[in-house]
């Protein structure tokens, strides 16, 4: 381990995916996995929108999509926080808001 590493991070461990059938004759539904191949139609969406550019990674600041949500929310750009989906933005926001090891409450849910 790199004396480097928070002390956050030492402790993370890494997610282990459930057995992977070397065969290839199941169909692991508990993995997203899908019978079926895609629709002619989805197929022909995604080589219509794929761009010589589609082989670059993204803009990691997602520059674009803040100005965007910035003037559509009336807001500036530095008010906008774009995430890869919510689990990481939730870590982040722990991260930053949250004492590690100190306990967080959550409400009940309610039918009220």
């Amino acid at each position: 381990m790199s004396k480097y590493w928070s002390d956050l991070t030492k402790r993370l461990v890494p997610y282990v995916p459930g057995e992977q059938p070397k065969d290839k004759t199941y169909i692991k539904l508990n993995t997203n996995e899908n019978p079926y191949p895609p629709s002619p139609r989805v197929l022909a969406a995604i080589r219509q929108a794929v761009q010589a550019d589609l082989r670059l990674y993204p803009d990691p600041a997602c520059q674009e999509l803040r100005q965007a949500a910035a003037r559509r929310f009336g807001r500036s750009e530095r008010q906008v926080f774009i995430g890869n989906g919510s689990d990481e933005i939730l870590a982040f926001s722990f991260a930053a808001f949250f004492t590690p090891g100190a306990p967080v409450l959550f409400p009940d849910v309610t039918d009220i």
